[in-house]
């Protein structure tokens, strides 16, 4: 993805940063719209801490400069009644990488993230600490796979105390012989009462040859909550591709259009356009 696309649709308050070798912490004390370059020269692990202080509201972009094999760890911590929006676009094929991503909340801090990974070999893991009252997620993670490609993705959000609330949406569309599994897990511990834990998974297979796997989980030691949890795989439809090809689409085009209705769902708005071109072009160098 052009980054220059992304600093000309986001040119208010933009703060960019690089982040190299040379640093390992990054605090944040402003609100504001914030893109992190993660420069990476060689095969390394990177390892950086984030702190968003108290009272901001705060927009992350993350991108990855490189075409080397990664391995990142990032730990964020957002303090008490700010609101982070978390925004990651990893469309680089020749990328292998294995990321661990820490979110730990503070009272009355809420999370929201829109991550979309197109066409690389990827291990990813996510966790998000509901540490303190009223903190509150919003997970939004989107993944597109073709040729050989194998996505393995585990989701964890921990209610650990009360009146905390998580949203978790995970949707993949594959094809050809890729590979995607989501394993995702919603925990509220004993004593959360009044704690709401939604989650919803889907993948749409554009092949006979792709491999899925859903591991959707919900563990629950209290009472007084609300919990749900719902998963799905496959085809669309044949009444969905039957009436799009009635309105004059061919079978690949609907299928296109499809696809990129289900990644783009909960994107940022002022993204939409150049979102929908990287998918595009991801699609056409099928």
């Amino acid at each position: 993805m052009k980054i220059d696309e992304i600093i000309k649709t986001n040119n208010q308050n933009f703060k960019i940063f690089t982040i190299d070798k040379s640093i390992n912490s990054i605090n944040i004390n402003e609100s504001g719209k914030h893109l992190y370059i993660y420069n990476h020269n060689k095969d390394e692990i990177k390892e950086v801490n984030v702190n968003i202080n108290k009272n901001l509201d705060v927009i992350i972009f993350e991108y990855h400069n490189t075409n080397h094999k990664i391995l990142t760890n990032i730990n964020c911590n957002i303090l008490e009644n700010s609101n982070v929006t978390y925004n990651s676009f990893n469309t680089n094929n020749e990328l292998e990488s294995n990321k661990k991503i820490n979110f730990n909340l503070s009272k009355k801090s809420t999370l929201k993230t829109y991550i979309l990974e197109l066409g690389n070999n990827l291990i990813s893991n996510y966790n998000i600490n509901l540490n303190e009252e009223e903190s509150s997620v919003n997970f939004n993670l989107m993944v597109y796979a073709d040729q050989k490609i194998t996505q393995n993705h585990e989701v964890n959000i921990n209610h650990l105390k009360p009146h905390t609330y998580s949203n978790m949406f995970n949707h993949a569309v594959i094809n050809n012989q890729s590979s995607c599994i989501f394993d995702v897990k919603s925990f509220i511990k004993k004593g959360s009462i009044k704690s709401v834990a939604y989650q919803t998974s889907k993948i749409l297979t554009l092949s006979d040859t792709c491999n899925t796997e859903l591991k959707p989980q919900l563990l629950i030691d209290e009472h007084d909550v609300m919990g749900s949890h719902a998963a799905s795989c496959g085809r669309a439809s044949d009444e969905i591709l039957y009436y799009m090809q009635s309105r004059g689409l061919d079978k690949l085009s609907a299928n296109k259009l499809i696809a990129i209705g289900n990644l783009l769902k909960n994107a940022p708005e002022d993204l939409i356009e150049i979102l929908i071109s990287e998918i595009e072009r991801r699609l056409t160098n099928e």
